[in-house]
């Protein structure tokens, strides 16, 4: 039996112990997910770093024979618990995605140059498909056991969003919002979603039918997945790519500031789209996004890097 350990640096929007429990779930393999750093999003947690010691995770550890890093490995705790020795290119994947490897673009590529690793992620995300090397396509992983049964209003527009990520384009969201609260005060209600954790977070979303997710990096992530899975109509940014690898994405693309207004204009006025968008986006997660559908690609792959000429 392969014993994995899942190794996140920080909990990375919950991917990592996601992943972890569907092998546990659904292979025959035995998990185990280490957590290094939390987040005020209080994702849960299997092994947290600060509450053992090194000695204890060396015990709890000894036997890992495969390695799934979140982002990137922390060569420094891996030493200290002994495993670093043990980490290769037949047994060892890093996970990419999100803006920590974006701003690393040229480190990941030596890193794959140098020392082969297998990296898996979205090949649906033209940010950094093809820029790092290989990277194996992976979905993330929607705990749809966790999720809240949708509530929306059925009189208005409930628009949830994060007011924290300027650099996603929310400042000019917010003044779409303004614009369009002010024109229409009874149908379009902003719903802010900040300094929460996880759990709460999509509570709130629950109660929404809209979500604005951003419109400056071209594709989508977990904030537009749960969405779709709460049976919103999404708006964010996607390009051609993201669209040509998953044709049946039914999420309303905006690109600028008249094309965000229009788009939620629209929805005002032809409230009955969200309810077929929101049917088609939980249809599309359960089809590509549930921890049974992932972890069937993710098994295929452990076993490819175990054998494969990297």
């Amino acid at each position: 039996m392969t014993f994995i350990a899942v190794i996140c640096p920080v909990d990375n929007g919950g991917q990592g112990i996601a992943l972890n429990n569907a092998l546990n779930k659904y292979t025959e393999y035995e998990s185990r997910c280490l957590t290094i750093e939390t987040t005020y999003l209080k994702y849960e947690t299997d092994l947290l770093y600060t509450d053992y010691s090194n000695l204890e995770l060396r015990s709890l550890l000894r036997d890992v024979d495969f390695f799934i890093f979140s982002e990137y490995i922390p060569r420094k705790t891996m030493e200290k618990i002994g495993l670093f020795s043990k980490i290769n290119k037949n047994n060892t994947i890093i996970r990419v995605g999100g803006t920590f490897c974006r701003r690393r673009v040229s480190d990941y590529l030596m890193m794959w140059l140098r020392e082969g690793y297998m990296f898996a992620g979205g090949f649906h995300d033209w940010t950094l498909y093809g820029r790092i090397g290989r990277i194996a396509p992976t979905a993330n992983i929607l705990p749809i056991e966790k999720m809240p049964e949708p509530d929306p209003p059925d009189d208005r527009i409930r628009v949830a969003f994060s007011p924290t990520k300027h650099e996603k384009g929310v400042s000019v969201f917010s003044r779409v919002l303004d614009t369009l609260t002010s024109e229409y005060p009874d149908l379009v209600e902003a719903v802010p979603i900040t300094g929460v954790p996880w759990h709460r977070s999509v509570e709130i979303k629950s109660t929404c039918n809209v979500t604005f997710d951003q419109f400056l990096i071209p594709t989508y992530a977990n904030s537009a997945i749960e969405s779709m899975y709460l049976r919103h109509a999404v708006i964010s940014r996607i390009d051609l790519w993201t669209k040509a690898v998953y044709p049946d994405l039914p999420i309303v693309s905006v690109s600028d500031e008249r094309g965000l207004y229009l788009a939620i204009k629209h929805l005002v006025a032809n409230q009955d789209e969200i309810a077929e968008l929101g049917k088609l986006g939980r249809e599309f997660v359960l089809r590509h996004h549930t921890p049974e559908v992932v972890v069937k690609t993710w098994k295929v792959l452990i076993e490819h890097v175990k054998t494969a000429q990297l």
